[in-house]
């Protein structure tokens, strides 16, 4: 990677009347490199620097406004200097690499601390550290104890090593800002569904220990599409941003405002120790929302409706919680909006829809429940290499739709011995069908049982399948609850794949990636969808999809591009890097005969 290909994170274009220095110091500000911990890939470059010149003293070093920090330090026992003792202070003001030979014949650096003083200064080479607009932030440097020069060569080499220090410090940006867009809302900039569930995880830890409640709230905005439809997106947009700020101001410093989704936001209320003491909280919601928001010089009331319940007393589990907290909220939105708590005699029946979840109880003895396979291609030679089992449930009265009673299993448990079925049913038509390979999606549920990795071996060894046919599609939160890593290392050991499910829906964890077992991870159709089309949606659907693609590839990870449903995007998702697709322009899901 060319330093001089890349984009500088500075726009220099809305700063016209700052100082050259006001700019530099404004570009090394962006990179987010000043007081950060040790890292390994900038101190491997300084251990190598030492080796390949024969010096004492090598440093990956930054100038601030008035000291250097150094990133990467070999041979010195300090973290940062002084600006007015810096070597490499003079280094970036001059062009090219600073070669001193001698620092006691030098005019200007004979009398510096570091020259009379420990660690007695002589020589000194230092190549800076340019950006692609060339600002300096800092230099790659060499110090010795004894006079020295440099020769030409000597300097080009050092010159490369200042470019691979950059070459670096741009990927750790990109890897960060990356990292942010996974954990982040962004229109709002709030914690998302995945950071929240880590937060909440979190909380829910701390109050084990503390006999303190958690208190989960999930925020609607009544009337938004109204309001969306009236005013438009963009006006919708302000408005959720908005919404977000007064629900910030409303919070404690230590609570949590999440965006989970559309016009749903999602509170985490912590260090109370019941329901009751939530009342401070929605006073301050109301009193923040009896202001106009202004929207195309219109005012607008906004209202809402709040579901509350509480850990331990409301449920144990986090997906359980977070139900009833929904169910609390469509009473609430039902009663004309304001809050309530959740009540379980009350919610229980609107959340688990009795008579669906009866009839869902004997679904599988009543022979109701089907697989449907989808073909997963090649990207580039659209061979089919495996196939996606997908669970329908077929009765008398119709269809039901998997986004109706997959929840409904979840919730009610159900999902284990329905999970159980769909691994069976999947591994007998992996043997009757013949096929490569099936891939079955896991709940985090039927993980959470003790003898999940038992049933899974019990399953390979009657079947007689290689366990590399068998691939586990895992959810976000199969892989953020650490207590699953052992889990998924047994399910690993077994030979059995697994693949990180929907990637990008709520941006998963970049620690499960490079923590845990997974030997693929699929790219959520909400990012495919819009590929292809002549739009700045879809222009910048495919600039996401690539970065996703060149994490997970740095990884040593192939991808799944799902949602594929023209040839086009198709290509495009090949020229991106993606390893299979998956979709309608390959095969619709449909039961084998």
């Amino acid at each position: 990677m060319l330093l001089d290909e890349e984009t500088d994170p500075v726009d220099s274009t809305d700063v016209d009347l700052v100082s050259t220095e006001e700019l530099r110091l404004a570009a090394l500000r962006r990179y987010g490199i000043l007081d950060t911990p040790p890292e390994p890939q900038f101190d491997r470059l300084v251990e190598l620097a030492v080796r390949v010149f024969d010096v004492p003293m090598a440093q990956v070093s930054f100038i601030d406004k008035d000291r250097q920090w150094f990133k990467a330090n070999h041979g010195l026992e300090i973290s940062e200097a002084p600006r007015s003792e810096s070597f490499c202070s003079v280094a970036i003001a001059q062009e090219g690499v600073m070669v001193i030979p001698d620092a006691t014949l030098d005019e200007h650096l004979r009398t510096y601390p570091n020259v009379l003083g420990a660690p007695h200064i002589r020589s000194y080479a230092g190549a800076p550290l340019i950006t692609p607009d060339g600002y300096k932030l800092g230099t790659f440097c060499l110090i010795g104890t004894e006079p020295r020069e440099f020769s030409e060569r000597e300097q080009e080499i050092l010159t490369f090593f200042a470019q691979m220090a950059m070459t670096e410090l741009k990927l750790r940006q990109a890897i960060h800002k990356l990292g942010h867009m996974a954990m982040n809302d962004a229109l709002t900039g709030l914690p998302n569904r995945v950071q929240f569930r880590q937060h909440l995880a979190e909380a829910c830890r701390r109050a084990n220990i503390s006999g303190e409640k958690v208190v989960v709230g999930l925020m609607d905005i009544d009337r938004f599409k109204q309001i969306n439809d009236t005013f438009g997106h963009a006006e919708g947009d302000q408005l959720l941003k908005g919404i977000a700020r007064r629900l910030k101001e409303a919070t404690a410093t230590g609570d949590v405002v999440a965006r989970m989704s559309g016009d749903e936001f999602m509170m985490l209320l912590t260090d109370v120790r019941s329901v009751e003491d939530v009342a401070p909280v929605t006073k301050r919601l109301e009193k923040s929302f009896a202001a106009p928001f202004l929207i195309a010089d219109q005012e607008v009331f906004v209202r809402w409706s709040l579901g509350l319940s509480v850990y331990p007393d409301d449920a144990l589990e986090m997906d359980v919680l977070l139900s009833h907290a929904d169910a609390a909220m469509y009473r609430a939105k039902r009663a004309g909006g304001g809050h309530a708590t959740f009540q379980r005699q009350e919610d229980e029946r609107i959340t688990l829809h009795v008579e669906r979840l009866t009839a869902l109880h004997r679904a599988i003895e009543r022979d109701e429940l089907r697989l449907y396979f989808q073909p997963k291609v090649h990207a580039e030679s659209h061979a089919v290499v495996a196939h996606e089992a997908l669970l329908r449930w077929i009765r008398p009265s119709g269809i039901v739709s998997p986004l109706d009673f997959i929840p409904l299993a979840e919730t009610s448990g159900l999902i284990v011995p329905i999970g159980r079925w769909v691994l069976r049913q999947a591994v007998a038509t992996l043997i009757s069908q013949r096929l490569q390979k099936v891939c079955v999606n896991v709940s985090a549920l039927e993980i959470r049982q003790p003898d999940f990795v038992d049933h899974l071996r019990w399953i390979l060894r009657e079947s007689g399948i290689k366990p590399q046919q068998v691939c586990l599609e895992l959810t976000e939160s199969s892989m953020l609850e650490p207590r699953f890593a052992a889990t998924l290392q047994e399910v690993h050991a077994l030979g059995v794949q697994t693949a990180l499910d929907d990637f990008g829906s709520g941006y998963s964890s970049l620690t499960a990636l490079a923590n845990l077992p997974i030997q693929m991870v699929k790219i959520d159709r909400s990012f495919t969808s819009g590929i292809g089309q002549d739009t700045d949606a879809g222009k910048r659907a495919l600039e996401v999809v690539r970065g996703i693609v060149t994490l997970v590839t740095a990884l040593g990870l192939p991808t799944v591009a799902e949602g594929i449903e023209t040839a086009e995007q198709a290509e495009l998702l090949l020229k991106a890097g993606c390893t299979y697709l998956q979709g309608y322009l390959f095969g619709r899901p449909e039961p084998f005969a």
